[in-house]
């Protein structure tokens, strides 16, 4: 029997043990839709994952190390998906085909950041310090950027302004002009390396995650796009948080952001006075390297050792609540530790 959220019962379930889709670390996520994720991993493997049901629906093969980035697009009816990996390529892939459509080929380094245009275009950022804008109709790479000591980390884009945002391992967040890859912007340099970044809806504000250890660092910080500088940090991880995004939902009226980390924690956080909200641990005893999150208040984290988490964010009294709903992994799962989490403030 399936229990509806206000049931008095349903915070006591313990989620569903599921058997792992990879077989090793899961470092790259995209959204396809609720219940539907992509999962791109250390195996080499991309993968399509229902996590209501725990189907894998599609696998795709090809890249010769890991796969470091993964994104999903839908345009003109087609549905098509653009893969990064440590063997220096980029792969564009159809669904029900489990080869790549064309490959992509320039980044001398891994690919580590990735982020689809449009149709036509996409753009991706390597450890070897460039971005590129690539035509992906044509297969061919329209320009290349080059800026010292700038290993990508990640690439988000923002259709509202027309600039990709990207973290680098030189600390420092940059702001590019999608049409021609100009410098447009930087932020003040922060004192740990910046390992992700995602851009508001809304165009106006990004996000960036910091790497540290033992809580020295270990911040997300909210940046203003329009005025080039910080606003707020989100203090509380304990190690190197590995991606914070601004999460879509309509369970609260707050505004909500999500973060991961390698201390095994996921946290919902209030973006508008810096608040955590809650922190839930995934029980695997992994780094967890990825989030997600839905409209409908479904949310996916991976992490190492095959690690993927299907959650459910609910509202209590206006309050943001995370339950998971199924674990794979295949680090041991303890029955009850797992079920730990606990709501930090207001």
């Amino acid at each position: 029997m399936r229990l509806s959220p206000s049931h008095p019962s349903y915070f006591d379930r313990h989620p569903v043990i599921r058997k792992s889709v990879h077989v090793d670390s899961i470092g790259a996520l995209a959204p396809v839709r609720p219940g539907m994720v992509l999962t791109g991993s250390r195996d080499k493997v991309i993968a399509l994952n229902n996590v209501d049901t725990g189907e894998c629906v599609m696998k795709w093969f090809g890249h010769e190390k890991e796969v470091t980035k993964v994104q999903y697009r839908h345009a003109a009816g087609k549905h098509f998906v653009v893969s990064g990996s440590r063997d220096c390529s980029l792969r564009v892939w159809q669904f029900n085909v489990p080869h790549s459509s064309m490959v992509l080929e320039g980044h001398t380094m891994s690919v580590t950041g990735l982020s689809i245009l449009d149709e036509a275009k996409l753009i991706s950022g390597a450890r070897d310090t460039t971005i590129r804008l690539w035509d992906i109709t044509k297969g061919t790479c329209i320009r290349t950027q080059k800026h010292s000591r700038n290993l990508v980390t990640h690439i988000c884009h923002s259709s509202q302004n027309g600039v990709v945002v990207q973290s680098s391992e030189d600390k420092e967040m940059k702001i590019w002009d999608c049409r021609d890859l100009a410098l447009v912007g930087q932020m003040p340099k922060k004192r740990h390396i910046q390992t992700h970044c995602d851009i508001s809806p809304d165009g106006l504000y990004c996000l960036s995650s910091s790497s540290g250890f033992n809580g020295d660092g270990c911040e997300i910080t909210l940046w203003d796009l329009r005025q080039r500088k910080m606003l707020r940090e989100y203090k509380g991880h304990e190690e190197s948080v590995t991606c914070a995004i601004f999460l879509p939902q309509q369970i609260t009226w707050k505004r909500l952001l999500l973060s991961v980390s390698a201390d095994n924690s996921t946290r919902i956080w209030n973006v508008d006075d810096g608040g955590c909200l809650w922190s839930e641990d995934v029980g695997t005893r992994s780094d967890l390297l990825s989030c997600v999150g839905f409209n409908d208040g479904n949310i996916v984290v991976s992490g190492n050792n095959a690690t993927l988490c299907h959650m459910t964010l609910l509202g209590k009294a206006g309050r943001p609540i995370l339950h998971k709903v199924s674990i794979q992994s295949l680090s041991s799962l303890p029955v009850h530790s797992s079920q730990s989490s606990y709501q930090l403030g207001s």
